[in-house]
């Protein structure tokens, strides 16, 4: 099989392995089928993607193609450059930080508003998602990490009074996949990493005490990368700032 990516320098990456979609919805298939050679590393960050060989190895037309990509695009795991063609995206730091800041926003604020109402079945259904993250391996299990992560914290958005607050947190789940392939990465996390850093939310979560839970939300995604740690404080001030604004 010819390789369908060259790696950063335009050198031919190994042979890589895309499973067949299905021909029902087929450019979600195409492009959950490409989401999957990302996160299980067949294709990397700064690799491009060769339509022609990508077609073939799919079965698609250029069409059905070049809208699974645009699907990637939005969830920021691919770019597109005019006249270079399309390439896994690598989320720059800027990218990253802004993400990681409106999730902690938005679940900061919901939590410091005491506008949740987590059960002690959410609680029990959580511990389950952070137990089957301290199984998994990387790199062969980034798909199920993130996967396991979006069920985490859609368990604490799901409790949320405000459905505009859901829908909002909701619209940034694209990206998440992107958002924590840059940070194994990066960091060359190990799994029980993302264990441990769950572990910590859920128990502050447990307490009850609206201003540790907060603490323990910005500091999960802030204090993922110790250089941002002087953002948790500026972070934990702006929620406070929007807690008092008059309705």
């Amino acid at each position: 099989m010819a390789s369908i990516a060259q790696d950063g320098n335009g050198a031919t990456a190994p042979d890589q392995q895309i499973r067949q979609p299905s021909r029902l919805r087929l450019v979600d298939d195409v492009a959950q089928a490409l989401e999957d050679a990302i996160l299980s590393g067949s294709v990397r960050p700064g690799d491009r993607l060769i339509e022609t060989r990508l077609c073939d190895e799919l079965g698609v037309s250029r069409t059905t193609l070049r809208e699974a990509l645009l699907t990637l695009q939005r969830r920021g795991l691919v770019r597109s450059e005019p006249r270079r063609g399309t390439f896994v995206h690598r989320l720059s730091r800027q990218e990253s930080m802004d993400l990681r800041r409106a999730r902690s926003v938005l679940e900061g604020f919901v939590v410091s508003t005491g506008h949740i109402s987590l059960t002690e079945a959410d609680f029990a259904d959580m511990q389950g998602l952070i137990d089957a993250m301290a199984l998994c391996e990387l790199p062969r299990d980034v798909a199920s990490i993130i996967r396991l992560d979006l069920g985490f914290h859609g368990t604490i958005m799901r409790a949320v009074s405000s459905p505009v607050m859901y829908e909002l947190w909701e619209s940034l789940n694209g990206r998440m996949s992107a958002l924590i392939l840059s940070s194994i990465e990066r960091r060359h996390a190990a799994t029980p990493d993302f264990a441990e850093f769950h572990q910590v939310l859920l128990d502050a979560l447990r307490t009850g005490r609206t201003a540790t839970a907060t603490d323990a939300v910005v500091a999960h995604y802030i204090g993922l990368t110790p250089d941002d740690t002087e953002s948790l404080a500026e972070i934990t001030q702006a929620i406070d700032t929007m807690i008092h604004v008059p309705a």
